[in-house]
């Protein structure tokens, strides 16, 4: 499967996500150790993934763990290697440090998926146009807006400070829309600048990254904007955290540590990426394949009615 630009006959891929740290929000340490990561890429691709992302550092909210960069890139490196020596599955490096990068594309990743959308580290845009990788361009309010309410839970992104006071000050006034596109476009410059091509470009709307909870709902609802920007869309919503705040106000069981509350927040995930897919979002980056994957069938049928098959379909027993 290749990621490309917006095609109307092309269902929604599915990325996997193998966090290989021990902190992360929601499957922490789980696949920490080689073998459970290599054993939960088989089962994510025998589930229909077709892009695998592997990230060596958390960044939940709260987070204040610090990988080196040496041991962040064995962490992954490992990991990438061995999923490798057995699969040619697209594999996205979860990272915002050219460093991290260079090793992962090294070893056999395809895709940077860069949170801080080339702007953490002025040298990861030359390192994914040297390779001639593709890239998932992040918005990332927590630097746009690093005093905001909802971002201060945030770790720090980034080597030092990617804008100017005065930029930052601008920022904080606008409207979440004209955010997004002020970062995009001096992002956007940065890849133009270094030589990625277009066609190498997916934009992710940073869902979940110190945005307030009508932002979150804003950015989703008008996930069409983003695509007349003329680029894929890469959108990471799985186990969110306001996806589980709306299952809280409406009295659903959220607690993770119950068997229901887990579930819980699979599933309502599954219902934003069946929104998505419905409106031709390219790649849904989650958390349990299986559960995603049937959202996406049942929307891509909605969306593709016009290339389905008019059966009459028989009577059920």
């Amino acid at each position: 499967m290749n990621v490309k630009k917006r095609d109307n006959l092309t269902k929604t891929a599915i990325c996997g996500i193998i966090n290989v740290t021990p902190d992360s929000f929601s499957d922490g340490g789980q696949f920490f150790a080689v073998e459970e990561a290599l054993k939960q890429a088989r089962k994510l691709i025998s589930e229909g993934a077709t892009i695998l992302d592997i990230g060596g550092e958390s960044t939940r909210p709260g987070s204040s763990y610090v990988v080196e960069i040496e041991e962040e890139i064995q962490r992954v490196v490992t990991v990438i290697k061995a999923i490798r020596k057995e699969s040619d599955v697209l594999i996205s490096i979860d990272t915002w440090k050219s460093q991290v990068a260079e090793a992962a594309l090294d070893a056999g990743a395809n895709i940077v998926n860069d949170i801080t959308g080339l702007m953490g580290d002025e040298k990861m845009a030359h390192v994914v146009a040297k390779a001639g990788a593709k890239v998932v361009i992040m918005f990332n309010p927590v630097m746009a807006r690093p005093q905001h309410p909802s971002s201060l839970i945030f770790p720090h992104f980034g080597f030092g400070q990617t804008f100017t006071e005065k930029e930052l000050a601008d920022f904080e006034k606008m409207p979440i829309e004209d955010l997004m596109e002020a970062f995009f476009d001096r992002a956007l410059s940065r890849a133009d600048e270094a030589g990625i091509a277009q066609e190498n470009i997916l934009l992710d709307l940073g869902i979940g990254f110190g945005l307030t909870k009508k932002e979150n709902l804003i950015l989703l609802r008008d996930l069409d904007k983003l695509h007349q920007k003329g680029y894929p869309i890469f959108l990471g919503v799985s186990r969110k955290r306001f996806v589980i705040n709306i299952l809280e106000e409406n009295g659903f069981e959220v607690n993770p540590e119950t068997e229901l509350g887990f579930l819980n927040r699979d599933t309502a995930s599954a219902h934003v990426t069946s929104i998505a897919a419905r409106q031709g979002v390219e790649v849904v980056r989650v958390h349990d394949v299986a559960s995603h994957r049937m959202a996406v069938e049942i929307a891509s049928a909605i969306r593709l009615a016009d290339e389905a098959e008019n059966l009459d379909l028989k009577q059920y027993k």
